[in-house]
């Protein structure tokens, strides 16, 4: 299946866009980023400015065409500055998760031969600077601020920051600041970035990525220059986004969904808003305003959690008023999405539920919402739907690392809930005769960095990308992705099981944050359970329980019997060989640190089934 038209770009590479950006629009305000608790804007031509000092600076500390240079950093402008630096130079960015532990940064920056790194704060450099006797290629490493950002939330422990000074003295030279990288590149002026500029060609490696591996050593996936143009042309009319729109930027550009996004934005001169944090994004949402917003799953998870938990915690009025409102909206959704206009009569109840109720939940994105574009996991139906009905739609899309990100995308006008879209312009979707979801296109990685067997289990030689996931084609060109090819379920009867979609089924409880299915070569199904602590306290607080601590509440009858509720009703709803028939209930979340999860929150079942493999073999006992 191929995609109508196929992109043709004028530009090679990613700073032959990003310059043409700053030619036709210098004063266009293309950053927003709430520092230290102001919003500062920033245009392309100080963009370019600041990346020019940093690119000058770089080629005067020797760096080579094609040579790597780091970032490990959370979304922030630095980072942009950085990346485009790093572009200008002649370099190849590496990111770096900031959540990655130390030995996972260190080894990327080995595997890479990384020659310097742009490191956010003392947090980040400790990792390297434990490690750097492994590290003998990391020349020098450019720290931008002095003490550690507060923890994110959701953080398990609430760790003190740390400061420059609690690193003890560094070694001399080792570690700059921003001021002596500029300082350094005044020996260097515009010529040498032309220079540069003309010698990178656009099949050279503009950046490579990690992926995240649910199992083993994550793979360096080796993106070039135009593949990345590529990308940003058939993202264009794929993403609907345009020059006007004010695109929420929070998501890790260590991901490549977020770096495609916001080279697009680049491309289309779209204006991007920068929270302050991932924990101040919610405080820094209304002052953001924007207009699109990127995000993955499970974020819009717990969004419909926090709505659902307000609705429960109401009076019987406004329950039912919600209740009213979302009908009216879900059935107004459906009309849309079929291209028809509701009657006079149901455009009126549209008008007052949107009045009444919708209006207070656009008011928490700041009001100026008209869409969301979901990647990165798979996006349940019912919160699709949900999004849909109280006016926010969410258009899912579809594709990985190794393609750069999309490859499928659902739009306005071309939308269908329960699919990740159509193929973008110049990509073609092939299913294979096992299931397995082939890509080609322009988009494709040229192969993983150090690994020719993994590349050429990859890549075949007619072009095709093997994904790794099971899909299916409708008959109106929509690709639906049921599962992972490797993580398919296969019971002691012989049912095959997608366990992604079980477990997208069952998080539509708002007191599950996350799940876990088990039971391949087994007799039936169980799952691991993580609760949703917010949604525990309040239903706690209507029950006699307020005053338990959460590990209590999660060790109690009570809580086990409200989950086993939860998940005989949606049992309800599947097939008899998909129903959940054991569980438990975890007391934490599954975590990065932990191990439990991936840094693109990916779950690693093959660790969490280890780690609680007692656990789930007691499911599989008579005396359970």
């Amino acid at each position: 299946m191929l995609a109508d038209s196929a992109p043709t770009p004028q530009i090679g590479t990613v700073v032959q866009l990003f310059e043409a950006g700053v030619a036709a629009e210098p004063n266009k305000a293309m950053l927003r980023c709430k520092v230290a608790g102001q919003w500062h804007s920033t245009t392309f031509d100080q963009w370019r400015a600041q990346s020019a000092a940093w690119a000058k600076g770089l080629l005067a500390l020797g760096l080579q065409p094609g040579e790597s240079v780091g970032i490990a950093a959370t979304t922030r402008r630095e980072w942009l500055f950085a990346d485009i630096a790093i572009l200008m130079a002649g370099g190849v960015t590496v990111p770096v998760y900031p959540s990655c532990l130390g030995d996972d940064a260190a080894w990327i920056a080995q595997h890479s031969q990384m020659r310097f790194a742009f490191l956010e704060d003392p947090a980040q450099l400790r990792k390297f600077l434990d490690r750097r006797a492994d590290l003998p290629l990391l020349e020098r490493v450019v720290l931008w601020d002095d003490i550690s950002r507060a923890a994110d939330p959701g953080a398990k422990i609430a760790l003190a920051p740390i400061t420059v000074q609690d690193l003890g003295p560094l070694p001399i030279g080792w570690v700059l600041r921003s001021e002596d990288l500029v300082q350094l590149g005044e020996v260097k002026n515009e010529s040498d970035l032309a220079a540069c500029r003309a010698a990178v060609s656009p099949d050279q490696p503009c950046t490579v990525v990690y992926t995240s591996g649910t199992t083993g050593r994550p793979k360096g996936a080796i993106l070039s220059h135009r593949a990345f143009v590529f990308e940003v042309n058939a993202c264009m009319g794929a993403l609907d986004v345009y020059e006007n729109d004010r695109l929420l930027l929070f998501l890790p550009l260590a991901h490549s969904f977020a770096k495609v996004v916001y080279i697009v934005c680049v491309g289309m001169r779209t204006q991007m808003v920068i929270p302050e944090s991932l924990a101040t994004l919610v405080r820094d949402l209304p002052q953001a305003a924007a207009t699109v917003i990127p995000s993955v799953p499970r974020v819009f998870e717990k969004v419909h959690t926090k709505i659902m938990a307000g609705v429960h915690a109401a009076g019987p009025l406004r329950k039912a008023l919600f209740a009213a409102a979302l009908t009216v909206g879900h059935r107004v959704a459906k009309l849309q999405l079929q291209g028809q206009k509701p009657d006079t009569l149901l455009a009126l109840q549209h008008k007052l539920a949107q009045r009444a109720v919708f209006s207070k939940i656009h008011a928490v994105f700041g009001g100026q919402v008209r869409a969301f574009i979901s990647g990165g996991a798979p996006l349940s139906r019912e919160l699709a739907e949900f999004f849909f009905a109280v006016g926010m739609p969410v258009y899912e899309g579809y594709g990985m690392t190794e393609n750069c990100a999309a490859a499928t995308a659902n739009r306005p006008g071309a939308c269908k809930i329960g699919t990740v879209g159509r193929p973008i312009a110049g990509v073609e979707i092939e299913i294979a005769s096992d299931g397995e979801v082939l890509i080609r296109g322009g988009n494709l990685m040229t192969g993983y960095l150090h690994a020719p067997e993994a590349t050429a289990e990859a890549l075949d030689e007619e072009g095709w990308l093997h994904t790794g996931d099971i899909g299916e084609v409708d008959s109106d060109g929509y690709l639906r992705i049921t599962d992972r090819k490797k993580d398919l379920i296969i019971t002691a009867g012989g049912k095959n099981i997608a366990p992604q979609n079980v477990e997208s089924h069952f998080k539509s409880s708002r007191y599950i944050s996350n799940c876990m299915v088990y039971g391949d070569r087994r007799k039936f199904l169980s799952m691991l359970v993580t609760l949703d602590e917010d949604a525990i306290a309040a239903w706690a607080t209507t029950h006699d329980m307020a005053s338990k601590e959460f590990a209590e509440l999660a060790r109690s009858p009570e809580v086990f019997r409200l989950i086993q509720r939860e998940i005989d009703d949606r049992n309800r709803a599947l097939a008899s060989f998909e129903t959940i028939k054991k569980f438990a209930i975890l007391e934490h979340e599954f975590t990065i640190d932990d191990g439990d999860m991936t840094p693109s929150m990916k779950l690693r079942r093959h660790e969490v089934t280890k780690k609680y493999q007692s656990l789930l073999d007691s499911f599989y006992t008579e005396l359970y």
